[in-house]
């Protein structure tokens, strides 16, 4: 027997509507097959981007869909009830534009269309293999060079490591221990950055996880969300609302 929810508008029972379509069409009939494989289904993500169910939660003038968090949810557990490995890569992939949104300025800001439709794919970088629980553990740097950052360490058990288009970084940039933190977007192209092997998982195997490797990665200035100081608080703030996307 169906699910039957209680939506705020009809816009949003349409939303429904199109996700259970394409859940039932585009996913469903690929996920035993890729799961059985360890397939990451890259391009999965694009159509549900372009039919706009990545960008849910956020601002229309941002690229989004302007929806009620409890909308975004209820999609989120239709796609994972059909592909769950990418329910939890569109939960990430939101996680992970979060700090642009909230925290970017108006030009870094004109990146979110293209990640918020698909085009960019990205990912989350906190977790460290000695600092889980304790991100302020991280050991991570970002040293400032004139008008760039050079990022050096590593980042555990990323979601879509090494097929993300981009990584939102947490880096040390003072020892001030949590107030040392700053926060970066790194695109993957950039050079000295590099996935380890995927891990080898017992279930949720079409979606990738990998630690990643930043050796001498330079990044532009720009690049950095928000000032010096402010990255885990960047970090932490949208962990909660990812918390939710888990569960759902």
């Amino acid at each position: 027997m169906p699910v039957r929810r209680l939506v705020p508008t009809q816009e949003a029972a349409d939303l429904l509507d199109l996700t259970r379509q394409l859940a039932r069409d585009e996913l469903a009939p690929r996920a035993a097959a890729a799961e059985a494989a360890e397939e990451f289904p890259r391009d999965v993500f694009r159509t549900l981007g372009r039919a706009g169910l990545l960008g849910l939660p956020y601002a229309e003038e941002l690229g989004g869909g302007g929806q009620p968090y409890e909308v975004y949810l209820q999609v989120l557990e239709e796609i994972a009830a059909a592909w769950a490995s990418v329910g939890v890569g569109v939960s990430v992939h939101g996680l992970s534009c979060f700090g642009l949104a909230t925290r970017g300025t108006p030009a870094q800001q004109e990146w979110l269309p293209e990640m918020l439709g698909g085009e960019q794919l990205g990912a989350y970088c906190l977790s460290e293999p000695h600092a889980g629980s304790d991100p302020a553990a991280m050991r991570t740097w970002a040293v400032r060079d004139g008008d760039s950052y050079v990022l050096t360490g590593e980042k555990a058990w990323t979601t879509h490591g090494g097929h993300a288009d981009f990584y939102k970084v947490m880096a040390r940039t003072s020892d001030d221990g949590a107030r040392g933190i700053s926060c970066f977007l790194v695109s993957a192209d950039s050079d000295g950055l590099s996935a380890d092997t995927a891990e080898r998982k017992m279930g949720l195997t079409g979606s990738t996880t990998a630690t990643m490797r930043f050796e001498g990665v330079r990044i532009d200035a720009d690049r950095r969300l928000g000032e010096e100081g402010e990255g885990l608080s960047i970090a932490l703030a949208r962990l909660d609302a990812g918390r939710l996307g888990i569960a759902a």
